[in-house]
């Protein structure tokens, strides 16, 4: 997904794999929707989205609920967040290229249900779960399309 032409609109977050510090993500994730005028139902679903993928790129731990855990030489997750001319892309990986969990599980469901497009893949030694969300129209087309005649 190309980002816009004129600026690269793109926000780069690398932050450990423990609970503490995975809230950043959803929370960045709302501040760029924010920005771009998502309603406020939206940035909710961008933020359970992002989390729901968190939970997919983090494997559980026996006896310790995901994803409060943290190994020695623990890899951090990586997020980027681009902003293209007609969506939000979100990006979230993690090395090692562990396999996801079933495509039927309650995490991929709820990315499949709030997100437009969302994929998975193992590139090399790389976990990745890509989600793309459509802008929402400017305000002005909003304006525009509420008082229009048919």
């Amino acid at each position: 997904m190309p980002v816009s032409d004129e600026r690269e609109d793109v926000l780069l977050l690398d932050v450990p794999s423990t609970g503490d510090y995975l809230s950043v993500l959803p929370t960045a994730t709302a501040a760029v929707a924010t920005r771009l005028g998502f309603s406020l139902d939206e940035i909710e679903d961008l933020r359970a989205a992002v989390n729901a993928a968190v939970a997919l790129l983090i494997p559980a731990e026996p006896g310790r609920p995901r994803p409060f855990r943290k190994k020695t030489n623990d890899q951090p997750l990586r997020c980027r967040l681009a902003v293209g001319e007609e969506s939000l892309q979100i990006v979230l990986s993690r090395p090692k290229g562990e396999p996801l969990p079933d495509a039927g599980s309650y995490q991929w469901q709820v990315l499949r249900a709030l997100t437009d497009e969302v994929e998975a893949e193992v590139e090399d030694a790389t976990t990745v779960i890509r989600i793309s969300q459509r802008r929402p129209a400017t305000e002005a087309d909003a304006d525009t399309q509420r008082h229009q005649i048919y």
